[in-house]
């Protein structure tokens, strides 16, 4: 436990850190550098795609060298999002922020590696809801304090006092982290080792589906949800009500569905939350012009989509053995940035047509999506009772049914 909640602690206090970095960037670019939107879209795509890469150099350091270094080695980029707020200059912002998405990318995936290394298999659903918990709250946390900071003083001195608390949650990391001890190395040393033979896989290919469709909406929410509401009532304080409201919910959310998971499993909630996500999508498109249509469905599908969120840890842990799970969550982290620019490329492109029309496209997509987590469910359900242990991959499986250990 000790460990544990060392590491939900520094999350936490990580998130605050970081989060008036990420949710202001786009205030700083237009108020500082009298830089157009179409600047921020740029510096948040190449954090997506620099942290993509991240997550896949990052999955097979995990596997071969362990969590914890690759976690320290993500860190670093922590102290750099409050350095964006001290810049003055366009091309390096982008610079920095490209570095800033290859390190978060491995902080995010060395951590959640080290908490699947940590927590037993039959806690984690519980585990993982607490952790993203700690993300949404920290986020929310850093938000409030950023706001009289800035009414009193500058962007300067946010920045200044985000780069301090980072540094110190840096250094947390190093000191007051244990190594997890549930290392498999299994003689991969390169980073990319064993992505290719991974992803022949027919179960990996659907677990990534399962994690780009879903996260198309939540790209387009996030993009899009405040925006609508601001436009339906005229006035911004009730999206930034919307939003505090989004994730007070999701961290119920998040814990209601670990627990679930952890009592019957991950198959009935992952089809039931990819579901009810494509369900919230095509009724977000029919009420698009009604401001408490808007507030509501914006708050449930954040919601199922963070709650959905906990269901992947635990199907990792559920099919694959450990060895493999760092670069495993590479690839789903992959997954998750394709959803996340689809998304809000799709939302931007398309809401200027329709305001509706961004979440028509969305539902459908996800409809497709309900087919493939109910293939997903019944495929991995029948592995598992023809007497092969799921946690096996096909090299084991094979092995084993020549009575090899």
């Amino acid at each position: 436990m000790r460990p544990f909640l060392a590491l939900v602690s520094l999350i936490f206090l990580g998130q605050v850190a970081v989060a008036p970095g990420q949710s202001l960037l786009a205030v700083y670019v237009e108020s500082i550098l009298t830089r157009a939107p179409a600047f921020t879209s740029s510096l948040v795509s190449t954090q997506l795609v620099f942290g993509a890469v991240a997550a896949l150099v990052g999955g097979g350091l995990a596997d071969a060298y362990g969590q914890k270094r690759v976690m320290i080695l993500g860190a670093s980029g922590l102290p750099l999002v409050g350095v964006a707020f001290l810049l003055r200059s366009p091309l390096a912002l982008l610079l920095l922020w490209a570095y800033v998405g290859f390190a978060l990318g491995l902080y995010v995936l060395g951590r959640q590696a080290y908490a699947m290394a940590l927590v037993p298999a039959q806690r984690l659903g519980v585990a993982f809801a607490v952790i993203f918990t700690g993300v949404t709250m920290g986020g929310a946390a850093g938000n409030l304090l950023a706001a009289p900071i800035l009414s009193r003083f500058d962007f300067s001195t946010l920045g200044l006092t985000a780069v301090g608390m980072a540094v110190l949650v840096f250094a947390a990391v190093n000191l007051a982290i244990p190594d997890a001890g549930r290392v498999k190395r299994d003689g991969h040393g390169a980073p990319f080792a064993g992505y290719w033979a991974m992803m022949r896989q027919p179960t990996t290919l659907l677990v990534a589906l399962l994690q780009m469709l879903p996260t198309l909406y939540y790209g387009a929410a996030s993009l899009l949800m405040p925006l609508l509401i601001y436009r339906a009532a005229g006035r911004p304080d009730v999206s930034a009500y919307y939003a505090t409201t989004s994730l007070v919910f999701a961290s119920a959310g998040q814990l209601l569905a670990g627990r679930l998971m952890d009592r019957r499993g991950w198959r009935a909630p992952l089809v039931a939350l990819v579901a009810a996500i494509a369900a919230v999508a095509l009724l977000t498109a029919l009420l698009s012009q009604s401001l408490w249509g808007l507030f509501v469905c914006g708050v449930a599908g954040i919601t199922l989509a963070w709650a959905l969120s906990v269901a992947y840890p635990v199907l990792v842990s559920d099919l694959y053995p450990i060895g493999e799970h760092g670069r495993t969550l590479g690839l789903i982290y992959v997954a998750w940035s394709l959803g996340m620019l689809a998304g809000t490329q799709t939302g931007g492109r398309l809401v200027s047509v329709s305001p509706g029309l961004p979440f028509l496209v969305i539902g459908l997509a996800n409809v497709v999506a309900v087919a493939l987590a109910l293939m997903l469910a019944r495929g991995s359900r029948k592995g598992a009772a023809g007497g092969i242990p799921a946690q096996c991959t096909p090299i084991a499986a094979k092995e084993l049914s020549h009575g090899e250990t």
